[in-house]
């Protein structure tokens, strides 16, 4: 009896280990953007805040004016799969075939939330973009 609590305690483990670590992986941001008032935000709110409140931007680009950010709100699957069957004779012969293919669709569409910051690192315009 003893063995097999201990032996049952240590294999569940490494699965409450893994679910642990795996809960920690998000590509979206932590809060829904859909409750925040951007408007009052600008020229207050700071990238620092940002990635604090939001996470790790999925797109990142600097230039002189500033720094845009952009985070993942939801994306469609970017693959499709194919399938096919055909026939076909010629004389007294015929054949049969089945193909099976996948491919990749970029860019995949969805929605980003765009945030602009300018120089001093303030927001300085926001937009939510569909692609």
């Amino acid at each position: 009896m003893l063995y097999s609590l201990y032996y049952m305690k240590l294999t569940s483990l490494p699965l409450i280990l893994l679910l642990v670590l795996a809960g920690g992986c998000a590509s979206r941001p932590k809060t829904n953007v859909n409750d925040i008032d951007w408007r009052s935000r600008i020229g207050t709110y700071t990238y620092e805040e940002a990635y604090a409140e939001l996470g790790q931007p999925n797109v990142l680009s600097e230039s002189s004016e500033g720094r845009t950010a952009e985070w993942v709100l939801w994306q469609n699957a970017p693959v499709t799969i194919g399938f096919g069957f055909g026939t076909g004779s010629y004389g007294d012969h015929t054949a049969t075939g089945v193909g099976v293919g996948t491919t990749m669709s970029p860019p995949p569409s969805g929605e980003y939330l765009r945030l602009r910051f300018d120089k001093d690192d303030k927001l300085a315009e926001w937009t939510k973009v569909k692609y």
